[in-house]
């Protein structure tokens, strides 16, 4: 007798925690905005501070630019003084007066050296700019579908739980009946709770990737939000020889280190150009006592003891590393679209395995196992069992569905955008 009081409080508790949760689900909640992925896009380029900081060094390299085009500025000294002629005295003093212009004259293969360099920075740093938005749109992507299968799991473990109920209830009318042993309400409140647990925790990991996705635009969508979409589709054949030259040919990582190597490239030639010294042309107005004199000066330095070797060849050696580093990336980006499109081929092979018909296979098993346990014709472990085979198959099948996505977002990103889905 007090096994069987033990067994109904335990269905008892089970009761009010479903009681709870069903409140909890049924409970009007505030409206919260909703938002598709194309939104959460545009609002991450607009308010994300990675494209503030591509924009500040893209202003940046600008006033280098500006810098490397200006001229030098002249020099006007001037001097003066009270004079007296002494050999032979003759009384005179006067105010001496000494005016000077002085212009520096920059060697123009220099000058072309430098503003070339400093165009080819620009063009890096807004080639850097496009590959920052190209990262942060993989970024949203990949935190949008984060979500988006939290989300699933999370419907998914709240459809076992009414799964759950139905048992739970055909189990305790078994027992009541005297049909099924009273140790068989324990075992299905011991499943219950497990269900429960994966609940809480699926809401525990979607609250986790709403903080991810809205950090990405800085706070935009709110404290509470939700998303609406889907996961990406197969977009069909892919051809890893046709995207990898597309990549090496428009990618932006692809065309920074080219004007990287082309900044350097310019570098190099200045400092070797720099071994020709700039010349200063100055006019000079003098005025002194008993002397009045116009004078030009040319002042040319003489490379004698310094020939700038060790600056020609620091130019190089970072010349040499940029051009490692462009090939590097050239490197990094073939192998990235080779493993994106393994990736892709065998999430969508994955998926149609799932939709061709193990997921109603493993629906039609439940069905079947309920059935023949309300007529008891199965046990309560055959019902668990056929449970447990279509949650993990959902669960499977939405993971194959997000990794399919994140491989082509992946493949987008190391494509530069050309396998867009």
């Amino acid at each position: 007798m007090w096994f069987k009081h033990i067994i109904w409080l335990i269905v008892l508790c089970g009761l009010s925690w479903h009681s709870a949760l069903a409140a909890e689900v049924a409970t009007p909640q505030a409206t919260v905005q909703t938002f598709r992925l194309q939104d959460i896009l545009a609002i991450a380029l607009e308010k994300n501070p990675l494209v503030t900081e591509s924009e500040g060094f893209i202003e940046h390299k600008e006033g280098k630019k500006l810098s490397a085009s200006a001229y030098p500025n002249p020099t006007l000294s001037f001097h003066g003084g009270r004079g007296t002629v002494r050999d032979p005295s003759v009384g005179i003093s006067i105010t001496e007066r000494y005016v000077t212009l002085s212009q520096p004259l920059e060697w123009p293969g220099m000058r072309a050296a430098r503003q070339q360099a400093a165009q080819a920075g620009v063009e890096g740093a807004l080639a850097s700019g496009e590959e920052a938005k190209l990262n942060l749109i993989a970024a949203t992507k990949q935190a949008f579908y984060d979500l988006l299968l939290a989300e699933r799991q999370r419907e998914m473990a709240l459809h076992n739980v009414r799964t759950m109920e139905e048992v739970r209830e055909a189990v305790i009318r078994r027992v009541d009946s005297g049909e099924a042993p009273p140790f068989e309400a324990v075992k299905v409140k011991v499943e219950d709770m497990k269900v429960q647990k994966e609940v809480a925790r699926a809401k525990g990991v979607v609250q986790s990737f709403q903080a991810s996705l809205n950090s990405l635009t800085a706070g935009a969508l709110g404290p509470e939000f939700s998303i609406q979409g889907d996961f990406a589709t197969w977009p069909g054949a892919l051809h890893i020889a046709t995207l990898s030259e597309q990549a090496l040919a428009h990618h932006p990582v692809i065309m920074k280190w080219e004007k990287i190597v082309e900044e350097a490239q310019q570098t190099h030639r200045q400092e070797q150009q720099a071994r020709i010294p700039n010349m200063t042309v100055s006019g000079s107005y003098q005025r002194d006592a008993g002397r009045e004199a116009y004078v030009g000066v040319l002042s040319i330095p003489f490379p004698l003891w310094d020939q700038r070797q060790g600056d020609i060849a620091q130019a190089k050696g970072t010349l040499r590393q940029r051009e490692a580093m462009l090939l590097r990336a050239k490197h990094e980006l073939l192998k990235g679209v080779a493993q994106q499109v393994q990736l892709s081929q065998a999430a969508a092979a994955q998926i149609a395995t799932y939709e061709k018909g193990l997921l109603n296979q493993a629906q039609e098993a439940l069905r079947i196992a309920q059935v023949s346990f309300k007529f008891g014709e199965a046990s309560l472990l055959d019902v668990l069992d056929a449970q447990r085979v279509l949650r993990q198959t959902q669960v499977d099948y939405a993971q194959a569905k997000y990794d399919l996505s994140i491989a082509l977002t992946e493949l987008e990103r190391v494509t530069g955008g050309i396998s867009r889905p």
